[in-house]
């Protein structure tokens, strides 16, 4: 195996460095990322849970108006 110069293993060594801040960078930034979505999908959930029973409100507010005869009856 060829033996490598001390400028070259410095350099292999900042490259990887370099390398390695990258994805630490990279690795934060979806984090950031995931933890956005992760709050606006249970905001999302919320939202649905609301409006489900909203619409069950009204659905059940229909049926007692159809039940009943018209007020000019």
């Amino acid at each position: 195996m060829p033996s490598m110069n001390t400028l070259d293993t410095e350099l292999r060594i900042d490259e990887l460095e370099y390398k390695l801040q990258f994805q630490e960078d990279m690795i934060d930034s979806l984090n950031q990322s995931l933890i956005l979505q992760q709050r606006d999908l249970l905001l999302m959930q919320e939202r649905i849970k609301i409006l489900a029973k909203q619409l069950e409100s009204n659905r059940q507010q229909q049926n007692i108006v159809e039940g009943e005869a018209p007020p000019h009856y």
